[in-house]
């Protein structure tokens, strides 16, 4: 899914603190346990068909992020003490009738709900990629290309000082567009598998999931299915609790609060620009409570009846950043513009495991297109945040983005080829 309309209007709410006092990071490093658990961190939840067989299903999961390549060795490697669990409701009662353990073993990943337990081999940072067969199921785990993609620092540039953009977000002069998160990488598992195995149906072209994951380290860490939500949605003080709670209760314990930031960010807006033109983008023109309805509870609902991708999942060359905007604020439309970055730095892979090779050589990845180096960007707290970066609202446009697919909303959204 390609660059789809982003509302300058909206974007430069971003020059406004308001924001900010509502999110501070993406799903990097959404939470302060996150942060002191990077290796339970998960980072981006994506669920599409197999580009070779349209049958299966792949979800890949990424987590353990900002891994730079002097770091491959050291941070590269599963931490055995953190589980991951792929929850599947097949019901819609928000409870999960399936459950995919997923642990480190030794030199392996094992998953078990799969029918027999599958190790996987693990790749070892350096190695060929190994390709794991147990029939039908086919799985991978290891170290890989970050295939989140956005311009942060034309988005900073923009937020300290809007104007009207040249090159994507930035202004003429500056240069060009720059993807923050090329040259670093997340450790990967990547499952392939029959789409029935997860439905149950008679074939691959019926049937409705929800599904999110999960990490544990004895207790719940963290959990993953409409990235940032929890940054961008969720209060500070709740943070945690949101990732340790279940979706059957997110309704009554988080949703008021989310509708509550998503009233104050269309204020901020609406009071900078007239006149007030409301297009929801690829949703249309929904209210402040549709949207909060829309986002909480938080799991992706996948309807296999209809083309599995953004919106009703997530393919990685889906660009989920611009039309997100227009949701939160319901100021997209044909009026909007993009942030300049089409594509991933790597070139995604059209067989197993889909995703792109990891970086390697040095501590800095090297120079893009638009000129310097690439260190890892600053998302988090703990020192990966400077007092003045506004990288939340990213975190904002990424959260609704990926919320679309948990929506069960068939619209049509215009994508291109990566």
């Amino acid at each position: 899914m390609r660059k789809k309309l982003f509302a300058v209007a909206g974007l430069a709410l971003l020059a406004s603190a308001t924001f900010a006092s509502y999110a501070g990071a993406a799903d990097h490093r959404d939470s302060p346990s996150n942060i002191s658990n990077p290796t339970a961190d998960i980072n981006d939840v994506y669920a599409f068909r197999s580009p070779t067989n349209a049958n299966n299903l792949v979800v890949a999961i990424s987590a353990n992020p900002l891994i730079v390549p002097a770091d491959n060795a050291r941070r590269g490697v599963f931490d055995p003490a953190v589980q991951f669990k792929i929850n599947v409701d097949g019901n819609g009662d928000l409870s999960p009738d399936a459950v995919v353990n997923i642990r480190r073993a030794g030199d392996t990943l094992v998953f078990e709900g799969l029918g027999e337990a599958i190790a996987a081999q693990i790749t070892a940072p350096g190695q060929a990629p190994v390709i794991n067969r147990a029939s039908p199921v086919t799985a991978f785990a290891g170290l890989r290309d970050d295939p989140f993609f956005f311009d942060l620092a034309g988005f900073q540039a923009f937020v300290a000082n809007p104007q009207a953009p040249a090159a994507g977000l930035r202004a003429a002069g500056a240069g060009s567009p720059v993807d923050a998160f090329a040259g670093t990488n997340i450790l990967a598992i990547v499952v392939e598998l029959p789409v029935t195995a997860m439905t149950g149906g008679a074939n691959a072209n019926t049937g409705t999931i929800k599904t999110w994951v999960t990490s544990h380290r004895q207790n719940r860490i963290d959990r993953m299915a409409i990235p940032a939500i929890n940054t961008a949605l969720i209060p500070t003080a709740q943070k945690d609790a949101f990732n340790v709670a279940d979706p059957i209760n997110d309704a009554a314990n988080f949703r008021p609060a989310a509708i509550n930031t998503i009233n104050t960010l269309r204020g901020a807006v609406d009071k900078l620009f007239a006149p007030k033109l409301q297009d929801g983008g690829p949703l249309g023109n929904l209210t402040s409570e549709q949207v909060g309805a829309a986002l909480i509870p938080d799991v992706v609902t996948i309807d296999f009846s209809k083309p599995v991708q953004f919106p009703n999942g997530r393919r990685l060359q889906d660009d989920v950043i611009d039309a997100a905007l227009g949701v939160v604020l319901n100021r997209g439309g044909p009026a909007g513009i993009s942030d300049g970055v089409n594509a991933n730095d790597k070139a995604f892979l059209g067989t197993f495991p889909y995703l792109a090779e990891p970086h390697t050589g040095g501590a800095a990845a090297p120079a893009p297109s638009g000129g310097g180096t690439i260190s890892p960007p600053r998302t988090g707290d703990a020192g990966l945040m400077d007092a003045n970066t506004s990288w939340a609202l990213s975190a904002a446009f990424l959260a609704v983005a990926i919320a679309l697919a948990g929506t069960g909303v068939a619209v049509t959204v215009r994508s291109r080829g990566r």
